[in-house]
């Protein structure tokens, strides 16, 4: 992937939208697709604004419409989860209107207030005042307590569909797959949606109608910025696509969706869902924190463009692994040395997915960016 081609569709992106993004610091890619509905551009299908629709300004963020709306930005899930429309939410689009989600309810912990004593329910005094001037009369039957609601934190989804299928991880030692991309209907250098491609494999081969493929391809060598050795090759997931029909010896697919071009060469292994890691809350960066005493490594890539430098809704590679205690979900500390002083806590990130020797975190927040060579340390386990 050359470099000028993503300075080109950052500065589309940057026109059109009015995002200020840069190589060193975007978060997803800009999607390519965009189309003028009614005055504005955008790459998606929004519905018609409604009484109470809020409509998107240039600079708008999920993550600061949560803390407007619902006091907390970290919920930013939720406010996507009310606009489905929004595919990638890195990407919002000035004009594009959004539903506003309810303020969640909050709960004490010791529960709701007790009603105040002695003062009836309605149906209370209506039963006194049927019963008065009776000899006897059989106490009345209370009404059932509804049980009052959950207590429990609103979880946070800490990675969206591009973060976890658009990424990439560190291979130790990459063997080319068998089974390729060789061709396209279509005569263009760039397959994405719903374009039919052809594969080297077919019937003989095991390749069967409806078998799905992630499309992967081997994108740099990763070199460790504190030994200079050799960790691997960082391999970019690249798309899904969808056989459907094999001949003999090919097969005919349909890209089910791309996260950049796919072209010949590229190659495909079976397809498996992933699940992204669920926290109930990102803890606060603390810069006077001390260390944990846990795992400590380094951030040792940038991703597939092997950014020198990213901030928060990036993804960075570790050194960090399974020996280390590492697993999906696991909160990270990301700190730079600062010699004899203190350190420079930057930020924290989230374990996505784990490797042999190394792992995918995205970046949560932080002060200042985050650069290769800065140092990861586990917060929690």
């Amino acid at each position: 992937m050359r470099m000028s081609v993503r300075v080109a569709l950052l500065v589309l992106a940057f026109l059109v939208a009015g995002f200020q993004v840069s190589v060193a610091e975007e978060s997803t890619r800009p999607p390519k697709n965009l189309k003028k509905v009614g005055d504005h551009w955008t790459p998606w299908d929004p519905p018609e604004a409604v009484e109470g629709s809020y409509i998107i300004q240039q600079g708008d963020t999920f993550w600061d419409l949560a803390g407007k709306w619902l006091g907390d930005p970290h919920l930013w899930p939720q406010v996507w989860d009310q606009n489905r429309y929004v595919l990638d939410s890195h990407w919002i689009y000035p004009g594009d209107p959004l539903n506003v989600p309810a303020k969640p309810n909050v709960v004490p912990p010791e529960g709701p207030p007790p009603a105040a004593a002695g003062t009836p329910t309605d149906a209370g005094a209506a039963a006194a005042d049927a019963g008065a001037g009776a000899e006897t009369q059989e106490a009345p039957v209370a009404e059932p307590t509804p049980s009052a609601p959950s207590t429990t934190p609103a979880m946070i989804q800490v990675a969206d569909e591009r973060d976890l299928y658009c990424s990439g991880w560190i291979e130790e030692q990459h063997d080319p797959a068998l089974l390729q991309v060789v061709g396209a209907e279509l005569e263009k250098i760039m397959q994405a949606n719903n374009d039919i491609i052809y594969l080297n494999q077919g019937r003989t081969q095991g390749i069967q109608a409806g078998a799905e493929y992630l499309v992967v391809r081997p994108d740099h060598k990763v070199v460790h910025p504190a030994t200079k050795e050799a960790v691997g090759t960082f391999t970019q997931r690249m798309g899904h696509i969808k056989v459907l029909c094999a001949q003999e010896n090919t097969a005919t697919a349909i890209v089910v969706s791309a996260c950049e071009d796919i072209r010949p060469g590229d190659e495909l292994i079976p397809w498996k869902e992933m699940q992204s890691p669920m926290m109930d809350h990102v803890p606060a960066v603390d810069r006077c924190a001390e260390p944990s005493g846990l795992a400590q490594g380094w951030v040792i890539d940038g991703g597939p463009d092997a950014l020198l430098s990213v901030g928060g809704g990036n993804l960075v590679s570790t050194d960090l692994g399974p020996e280390d205690g590492i697993r999906p979900g696991t909160v990270l500390t990301i700190y730079r040395d600062n010699g004899d002083l203190p350190r420079i806590v930057l930020g924290q990130g989230v374990v996505l997915t784990v490797e042999s020797t190394t792992s995918t975190v995205k970046v949560l927040q932080t002060r200042v960016e985050v650069r290769r060579g800065d140092r990861a340390e586990v917060y929690q386990q």
